[in-house]
């Protein structure tokens, strides 16, 4: 809806249209309105929209002093898109009826297709489509024939308005015509062409043509990109990625990552809460409830802060209790609960209505059956509730509407009464006066009138008829509305039988009993193989690490003696070397099975544990190399548990760390910190050696492990290095 510099081409055409009297005046005065409207195009483009209406005022201050009603129009339509894109509707109608008035006055055809334009828009955006669409074809009719900026914008809303209605195939001739007007016009435009394309996307999506949705929605991104609107590009990505979704759900989420990042660029809003609803709604698509989650957790924490739409928040607040009725079912009903309060505050019974029906889901897949009746039972009354008030607004309307028409008709019919009766006194007049002529012309007129009397009589008979069908289908949707009153009568007869039958299986109650002992016994049976297998696995574990850390040592070992055996009579200094080698692997391997053991016994499962093995290593590696090294940890976590797999592969990042600065780094001093934040553990390990270029060394093995033993643990591992100032590495991994 930003006509970035649109006017600038208008100043010379309206200078060709002053008189050469005038020209140097009207030059003048139209540069200085011009440039003032450009002004406030320019903050209008960048969002700053007081910035831009203070412009507006200054232009139109200077119009009115000069009386200048060419350049007010076009002050007072800039003005107009202002308002429409603030959202401030009723200003925007009034502004465009006052400059359409000045389109009437000048005669201008431009002026009037352009505030033609506005009052659809206006209708548009208040979702008043009916009353848009009289006034687009109105300035359909000027602009089919005088291509522009603007008549491509009005034909891509003009197509917006019938996709809306469901017509699209008038949709996408429209935005066909929005289009090839653009591509008329040059270079530039790029992101108007792109809301064109991404329309048009939408149509070929509604008609299940998933290869050509993605086309043109590629074609809109493109176009984003290049016009560098970050808050629409954002959209643009949610579209694609909601269009991907079970096509190619990859590309799906490599969109909907980039929807949030441009949203989060973009600093709106809106933008912002639509990127994570989309990447809620993506996540669940995959089944992916713990990413779901995240996000909704996210929209509701930004909904919350920013207290701008309470309901919204109400339906945020169901999502959520879905989202974790499979998962945590305390936050679940925590969650539905603050949807009902806040839904019941704003007395929205849309949102209760799906409230008490998602309510009513969960309880049943949790087996209660008595709660799962009570919230449909619910849902169903507000369901019911909103069927019967929508049925009564719309016949009260219909009612206002014919009896409006009723009144008018009656009242054309008197007047045609009186104006037939005073036509027969002329007639007669004229007969006396023997004017032949004059007294068939009224006759004319009696039988033309008669006719149209005849025909709103026929009209007032349709409207009865009319009414008397809304009336019918209104006692018709009263039936229903009764109907489902006995139906639930009947269900609430069917839940007191269903009491009773519950009443007689607890007579079965000693049965069941024994056969629970029964169960009870194979459930202890089941256990124990349980645990059986969990210890196979944990030898299973430990088998492969000695594989892993040992076996590839040893024969390492193995290789480095039988060569020092060969040469231990041929050459001794070489034989020294493999000996020396060979005692090396040897306390590796040493230390190897050491770390296996420490990692197994449960008694190291504590953090304070874990800290003392770690100092113990550094001691041990560092020091010999006069590195002073300082471990600081909050304390509130000295008490917190690891598994066995968790502390193994914790310890070893740490200890690949800590051996690749003993072995490049070069360091003096090293700084290891462990400590808590936003529900993670922490890890970072800080050296002031010569670093490295993190480009070319991203291959080695050793970094491979880390950030794999990093994946395992749920992590993650970030590695900073600058040459002569030092490497900084961070490992991050979730609390649970």
């Amino acid at each position: 809806m930003k006509f970035r510099h649109y006017l600038y081409w208008l100043i010379p055409a309206l200078l060709l249209t002053a008189p050469a009297s005038q020209a140097q005046s009207n030059a003048k005065d139209s540069i200085h309105v011009f440039a003032l409207i450009a002004k406030a195009e320019e903050f209008f483009s960048s969002s700053d929209y007081d910035s831009a209406l203070n412009y507006c005022g200054l232009a139109e201050s200077y119009c009115k002093k000069i009386n200048y009603k060419k350049g007010l129009a076009y002050t007072l339509i800039e003005r107009t898109d202002i308002l429409m894109d603030k959202g401030d509707l009723t200003r925007a109608a009034l502004e465009t009826n006052v400059s359409h008035a000045i389109g009437q006055q000048l005669k201008d055809s431009l002026i009037l297709a352009i505030t033609f334009m506005q009052m659809a828009q206006t209708n548009m955006y208040g979702q008043k489509y009916d009353e848009a669409i009289p006034f687009f074809e109105k300035c359909a009719q000027y602009f089919n024939n005088h291509p522009s900026r603007y008549a491509a914008l009005a034909f891509n809303d003009f197509g917006f308005t019938y996709g809306v209605k469901g017509e699209l195939d008038k949709k996408a001739n429209c935005l066909i015509r929005s289009i090839d007007m653009y591509e008329s016009l040059g270079d530039g435009y790029d992101g108007e062409k792109a809301a064109a394309y991404n329309n048009l996307a939408t149509v070929y999506y509604e008609l299940k043509q998933r290869d050509k949705t993605i086309e043109y929605a590629k074609k809109s991104l493109a176009l984003r990109e290049k016009s560098g609107d970050i808050a629409r590009l954002s959209l643009g990505c949610c579209n694609l990625s909601q269009f991907y979704l079970g096509v190619n759900n990859q590309e799906a989420v490599k969109y909907q990552k980039l929807c949030v990042k441009y949203a989060e660029q973009s600093g709106d809003e809106s933008r912002i809460l639509h990127s994570y609803i989309t990447s809620s709604l993506i996540a669940s698509e995959q089944k992916d409830s713990a990413t779901a989650i995240e996000y909704e957790l996210k929209t509701i924490a930004l909904l919350e802060k920013s207290k701008k739409d309470p309901s919204m928040l109400a339906r945020r607040y169901i999502a959520a209790g879905m989202a974790f009725s499979g998962k945590d079912s305390a936050r679940a009903i925590s969650y539905f609960n603050n949807a009902q309060r806040l839904s019941a505050t704003l007395n929205d019974k849309f949102n209760l209505r799906d409230l008490y029906l998602q309510r009513a889901i969960f309880y049943k897949r949790h087996q209660n059956y008595e709660e799962a009746y009570s919230n449909l039972t619910t849902h169903i009354l507000y369901r019911d509730s909103i069927i019967k008030s929508n049925t009564a607004s719309t016949i009260a309307d219909l009612e206002a509407k014919y009896e409006s028409e009723k009144k008018d008709n009656l009242i054309s019919r008197l007047n045609a009464t009186q104006e037939i009766k005073t036509l027969q006194i002329e007639k007669q007049n004229a007969l006396l006066a023997g004017n032949l002529l004059e007294a068939q012309k009224k006759q004319n007129e009696i039988d033309l009138l008669s006719k149209e009397k005849e025909l709103q009589d026929l009209q007032i008979s349709r409207q009865d008829e009319q009414l008397d069908k809304q009336q019918l289908l209104a006692s018709y949707n009263q039936q229903q509305l009764q109907l489902a009153a006995k139906e639930k009568q009947l269900q609430e007869k069917q839940l007191k039988n269903s009491r009773t039958v519950r009443n007689l299986l607890l007579v079965g109650l000693g049965l069941i009993s024994i056969i629970g002992y029964f169960l009870f016994n194979r459930y202890q049976l089941k256990r124990k193989i349980h645990e059986q297998e969990a210890l196979l696995a944990v030898r299973n574990n430990i088998a492969k690490d000695l594989h892993d850390e040992i076996g590839s040592t040893l024969t390492s070992i193995k290789i480095l003696s039988e060569v020092s055996g060969k040469n231990l009579q041929k050459d001794t200094s070489k034989a020294a070397v493999f000996i020396q080698k060979i005692t090396e692997q040897s306390a590796a391997a040493q230390q190897g099975i050491s770390d296996i053991v420490w990692a197994v016994k449960p008694e190291n499962d504590k953090m304070e544990n874990m800290v003392v093995r770690m100092r113990e290593y550094a001691a041990q590696t560092l020091e010999c190399r006069n590195v002073q090294t300082y471990i600081t940890i909050d304390e509130k976590l000295l008490n917190l548990s690891l598994d066995m797999q968790q502390r193994r592969d914790f310890f070893l990042i740490y200890k690949e760390a800590i051996n690749n600065i003993a072995k490049y780094a070069q360091a003096t001093e090293v700084n290891v910190v462990i400590e808590s934040k936003e529900h993670q553990l922490n890890l970072m390990i800080q050296d002031n050696g010569v670093g490295f270029d993190t480009g070319l060394i991203r291959s080695s093995n050793g970094l491979r492990n880390m950030k794999a033993r990093a994946e395992a643990l749920h992590g993650a591992l970030n590695i900073r290095s600058v040459q002569q100032q030092g490497t900084v590495i961070d490992l991050r991994i979730p609390l649970t």
